[in-house]
């Protein structure tokens, strides 16, 4: 090996894991920041999310003690409607609400 290859490598030596400290402490300390905005106490969390394609969807939104409906698309968010307290779930209809098939089908068939 000649002199220059051997000053490269003595560099790379050197240069490499001062690199991988710099990352470590920007990582450890310099992210953090942004995480203490957000790991005090919360006063927005979203309460149910309802996609409705790929890049939009409708999300409802609890921000201290009111509750908002908003859609949101990919370069648009509209607020729908705002809510005093948390609306109802809906109810999914059970077996009994439509009959048995043989009911429907028998009516239709009249």
């Amino acid at each position: 090996m000649d002199n220059e290859t051997i000053w490269l490598f003595i560099r790379l030596v050197i240069v490499l894991p001062l690199v991988l400290v710099l990352a470590y402490f920007t990582i450890k300390y310099g992210l953090s920041r942004n995480k203490g905005f957000v790991s005090g106490s919360r006063h927005m969390r979203v309460v149910e999310y309802l996609p409705l394609g790929q890049k939009g969807g409708l999300a409802m939104v609890e921000i201290g003690d009111r509750y908002y409906l908003v859609a949101f698309q990919e370069n648009n968010i509209s607020l729908l409607k705002e809510f005093e307290q948390l609306p109802e779930p809906l109810s999914s209809p059970g077996p009994d609400t439509f009959g048995s098939f043989r009911d429907i089908l028998n009516r239709k068939l009249k």
